[in-house]
């Protein structure tokens, strides 16, 4: 460093000269520390503001500001006070992920439906998100379109993704049960929904099938009626067969012969009920009332007569499974409906569940549960 001087008491003016160039020096130090600090936690906001952050700035120790923010009683008001308007100031989010791995725990139920755009499954969401909220849970919705396959792939894509449980309305194909078993054994909870599994020893929530189709058949009945058909849903369904047994329960009650012609599968899709109605109505003694599976199939079978047989409309009665919200927009509609109230079926699967989950970890073989809502007429 060179100085230009031209005073008379160079040593005297050199010593000077020397110190202000040495706290400049200084000052200057200090602002780019100071600027590194700044840039240090802006980085750090942009990527989220940790508790170290905040830790470094109020130089306190990490443990401190943790259990500042938990309101430890062992922290002092004012040290809270600091450490929260810092927090607040610095827009300070707690990080979820890192609570979650401490309890070993995602926080997350995996929820798999056949469709999205069937109503009975909406209103059953709405029942399990009421209890999940709560329990500040959050519910991932997958649906696999009928497919067993889609199914697998979800079941499996939320084991890795680590749910800490599933409910589940199973595809109307689903016959291999042991991915189920497999998940049950990692230690995830299995709660079946609306379609209870051939296999008796999973946890299932459902109307009580048997009971709504012998309160439907016998509606059919007392109006008249005796020659019933039934569009029962896949065969592979169990609940399928519960409602079969309770229509032929009505009829036998009645002294009325069952006849298996009068009984046709079918899939859920319109083609497969366009074939099973065209079946009936040529039949020598044609059904003048029918119990459907479900209300969506009983429109299907609505338009089938709108379309093939319209004079048959004002003679045959419909009932199906299902109080359908959009039937009030319809004109040529079921006579009635067994309200199988799918928001009580979600509601009683989470908290199912959620007990389940409670108690994951626990040596003792629970009893398996099987709940069975009551079910009603509901008339149009």
């Amino acid at each position: 460093m060179s100085i230009d001087c031209n005073c008379q008491n160079y040593k005297s003016c050199n010593k000077t000269l020397l110190i202000l160039c040495i706290f400049r020096l200084y000052d200057t130090e200090k602002d780019v520390l100071r600027k590194s600090f700044t840039l240090i936690i802006s980085d750090s906001m942009k990527k989220g503001v940790t508790i170290k952050d905040i830790a470094i700035k109020l130089n306190m120790s990490f443990s401190t500001v943790s259990k500042a923010l938990n309101d430890d009683p062992a922290i002092s008001a004012l040290t809270k006070e600091r450490v929260k308007k810092l927090a607040s100031d610095w827009d300070y989010i707690p990080n979820q992920a890192a609570r979650h791995f401490k309890q070993n725990k995602s926080f997350t139920i995996g929820l798999i439906i056949p469709h999205l755009m069937d109503q009975f499954f909406v209103l059953a969401i709405n029942g399990i998100q009421k209890i999940a909220d709560e329990e500040d849970y959050h519910v991932i919705i997958s649906q696999s379109n009928e497919n067993p396959t889609i199914e697998s792939k979800i079941i499996n894509l939320m084991k890795r993704n680590r749910v800490d449980g599933v409910i589940v309305a199973i595809t109307k194909k689903t016959e291999d049960l042991s991915i189920f078993t497999r998940i049950k054994e990692l230690g995830i909870p299995v709660v079946f929904i609306s379609r209870p599994p051939n296999d008796p020893s999973f946890d299932y929530v459902s109307v009580n099938n048997e009971d709504g189709a012998f309160k439907a058949t016998e509606l059919l009945i007392k109006r008249g009626h005796k020659r019933i058909g039934h569009l029962m849903g896949p065969i592979s369904l169990g609940v399928s067969l519960m409602r079969l047994d309770g229509y032929k329960k009505a009829l036998k009650k009645y002294n009325i012969n069952f006849d298996e012609q009068l009984v046709h599968p079918v899939d859920f899709t319109a083609d497969s009920t366009y074939r099973a109605m065209k079946k009936l109505l040529t039949m020598k003694w044609p059904p003048h009332a029918i119990f459907a599976f479900k209300n969506y199939i009983s429109l299907d079978a609505i338009d089938y007569l709108k379309c093939k047989a319209p004079d048959k409309l004002e003679e045959i009665d419909f009932v199906g499974f299902g109080n359908l919200p959009l039937l009030q927009y319809i004109d040529v509609k079921p006579i009635a409906s067994i309200d199988e109230n799918s928001y009580q079926i979600g509601y009683e699967a989470v908290k199912l569940l959620l007990a389940r989950m409670k108690t994951v970890d626990s040596q003792e073989v629970e009893k398996v549960c099987h709940i069975k809502i009551p079910c009603k007429l509901i008339m149009h």
